[in-house]
């Protein structure tokens, strides 16, 4: 502007001297914005020049001020103006207010010329406006609807952008499509993992908010393997801690331990995000890292909370039903979902989450909560006692959850009185339960106060139940039960030394959950399970075999969802990486996966596959799983479980003195139906 006073001197005077910016009415007030407007919108100050308009609250509700503002919405021709254009419009409130649907309309035309990081850029604008209430829904919803189409064309920045919005979309407003989109995504190669996370994500908030503890547990189960994929090249942390979070209900629920170093796990995680993001600017997704803390409370509280199923706790009675409690309260005291809001409003979080009540995670947890008291005896008496301590000290501690956290404790003891009509005394041991059953709480109650004056007769009646116990069936399908029993003694014959202690424990909890896999696959009709378990379908000529990776998620989604935290393709194990591995303790378990379609004898599965299945315990116990994906011809039909199940102790590999010991079960695929046998 060579021979020109420049319009906007005084703005670039103070930018470049960082003093206090001008006033529109400085700079000459709405005349400026009917001038050369082509020469306004090509600024580099064109941000701050927005500001100006918008902080003035006449030009901006004068259709000269909506109209510069609309056009410098669309102006951009890069992408970090156009980011910047977008931040001016989002930091201030009145213009947001005023121009919210116009603004929505301008941002998603661009998104679809530009099909680039312009592009992305501008549909994500529209998507923070209309999170913030400042637009209606409709035409975002209808512009990420048919972007399926365009999927195979989309540019690797805008689908990253496409992603992250889709991912927000469908977490606070009801739209199917959303989710399909999502879908779509995870065919772009750049962007799969990221959608992964986000339909994890989506599956969690779910599972939290529904009613029903069934479709809470599958949805969770669904969120884990989504969060899992998402961190297969281990570049997500945050799909990490929200995956070990999951493990962590899970496994509460399902009456398992949650291993230290699980834990562990989830503190390393949060660490490298907050690393990652020291010194960097709060986006607008940063409220979904802000929730980690609280999902880090909620697993160091559930693995103090099942302290409870030992006897020996309950000698420190008050800090066990603290942690019972802040269990039972979790779903009113823990904000455990990210808010929608946009600038001040989203960062002023209240200490009381005001969302809604999170249903589907108390349907989960509440049950084990209950049977800690129940099975203990004086649990409700101790439950009382501090009730009435925290309702003699009811607001000395300054907690704003003290008030939600006494009445779930109220509403504790009253499903704990519903759930036990008459209080009748409760023992620990199996001698008072089984009286309860055969005579009913009255009767039973009177008869444990006998026994209390006879201790050797409840230690004679504890001894008898016990044995006959030993003895009952541990699964209600006979055929699991007796094939887990032969394993159980050819385990104590071949491997006496190894198989001992809480490491044969976990060796029994994972053996008996792979026999009922083992069943429920055996037993099911063609295509019941969908694509999941394709692999298990009868093979057509010229079609491709299917791989053992097929197995390996179907079997990991099993195991998860019964509570086992299992992890598919872990590196550095017995100097190699190896297909499914459960840490339960201190000791890894590991599980070979194969498919074969030739030889599925047990000799020729060992010459073939042993030596590789083995050598995962050169660094502990020596026992491990070996599973086969049978796939030769079924025209005779199926084999029964027991004939699927076969355990070979083999020497060890280089010299080594020590036997190994191999647990070996075959999985039956290319099954075909009955009617064409």
């Amino acid at each position: 502007m060579s021979g020109e006073q420049d319009p906007l001197g005084p703005l670039v005077t103070a930018l470049d001297t960082r003093s206090p910016h001008p006033s529109l009415s400085d700079l000459g007030g709405a005349i400026l914005l009917t001038g050369d407007t082509t020469a306004l919108l090509a600024r580099d100050e064109l941000p701050e020049l927005i500001a100006l308009v918008a902080d003035d609250i006449e030009v901006l509700r004068s259709d000269t001020g909506r109209g510069f503002l609309l056009e410098a919405a669309a102006a951009p021709s890069t992408p970090l103006m156009l980011e910047a254009v977008v931040e001016a419009f989002l930091g201030h409130p009145a213009a947001v207010t005023e121009l919210g649907d116009d603004l929505v309309d301008v941002w998603l035309d661009t998104s679809r010329q530009h099909p680039d990081l312009i592009g992305g850029i501008a549909l994500e604008g529209s998507a923070r406006l209309v999170l913030a209430d400042a637009s209606t829904p409709y035409a975002l919803l209808d512009r990420l609807k048919r972007m399926r189409r365009e999927v195979p064309k989309l540019n690797d920045d805008f689908a990253c952008r496409a992603v992250r919005v889709a991912g927000a979309v469908a977490e606070h407003l009801s739209a199917p499509d959303v989710p399909a989109l999502l879908e779509t995504l995870l065919s772009v190669d750049d962007v799969a993992e990221d959608a992964s996370f986000e339909l994890g994500m989506l599956a969690l908030r779910r599972a939290l908010e529904t009613t029903d503890a069934d479709q809470a547990r599958a949805l969770l189960v669904t969120a884990r393997a989504r969060l899992t994929d998402a961190h297969a090249d281990e570049e997500r942390p945050d799909a990490a801690a929200f995956g070990v979070a999951v493990d962590a209900i899970l496994a509460y629920c399902a009456g398992a331990p949650f291993p230290d170093a699980a834990l562990r796990q989830l503190e390393d995680a949060i660490l490298e995000i907050r690393l990652n993001l020291l010194g960097m600017p709060s986006t607008w997704r940063t409220p979904r890292f802000d929730t980690l803390a609280a999902w880090h409370q909620l697993a160091t509280t559930l693995k103090q909370a099942q302290a409870a199923d030992r006897p020996g706790s309950w000698l420190h009675a008050g800090a066990l039903i603290n942690h019972l409690v802040s269990v039972y309260s979790a779903h009113r005291t823990l904000h455990l979902l990210s808010t929608t809001t946009e600038g001040p409003a989203r960062t002023s979080q209240s200490s009381v989450p005001s969302g809604p009540e999170l249903l589907g995670l108390h349907a989960l947890l509440a049950p084990r909560v209950e049977r800690a008291f129940l099975t203990h005896e004086g649990g409700q008496a101790i439950l009382n006692q501090w009730l009435e301590e925290l309702h003699t000290t009811p607001d000395r501690d300054g907690d704003p959850t003290t008030t939600l956290v006494s009445e779930q404790a109220r509403a504790l003891r009253e499903a704990l009185a519903a759930g036990r009509p008459g209080n009748p005394p409760k023992s620990d041991g199996p001698a008072a339960k089984a009286l309860v059953g055969l005579v009913g709480p009255e009767t039973a109650a009177g008869i444990a106060a006998r026994l209390a004056d006879e201790p050797h007769l409840s230690e004679r009646m504890t001894a008898m139940l016990e044995a006959r116990a030993a003895s009952e069936p541990v699964d209600e399908v006979p055929i699991i039960a007796s094939t887990f029993r032969w394993a159980q003694q050819e385990l104590t014959q071949q491997c006496p030394d190894g198989y001992s202690g809480q490491f044969a424990a976990d060796i029994d909890s994972l053996l008996i959950h792979l026999l009922r896999f083992m069943d429920l696959r055996l037993s099911e009709t063609q295509k019941y399970g969908g694509d999941a378990r394709a692999y298990l379908r009868q093979i057509s000529p010229g079609t491709p075999k299917p791989l053992e990776k097929e197995l390996g998620k179907d079997l990991r989604d099993f195991l998860r969802g019964v509570g086992l935290r299992v992890e598919l393709e872990v590196s550095n194990v017995g100097a190699g990486r190896v297909d499914v591995a459960w840490r339960p303790h201190d000791e890894l378990i590991t599980v070979e996966l194969k498919r074969d379609w030739k030889d599925v004898t047990w000799d020729g599965l060992a010459d073939n596959y042993a030596a590789q299945a083995i050598s995962y315990q050169v660094s502990g116990l020596p026992i491990n799983f070996f599973i086969v994906l049978d796939l030769t011809d079924k025209s005779d039909g199926l084999a029964a479980i027991p004939a699927c199940v076969h355990i070979r102790t083999l020497p060890g590999p280089a010299g080594d003195p020590s036997q190994r010991t191999l647990i070996m079960l075959r999985v039956q695929g290319n099954k075909r139906d009955p009617s064409s046998l």
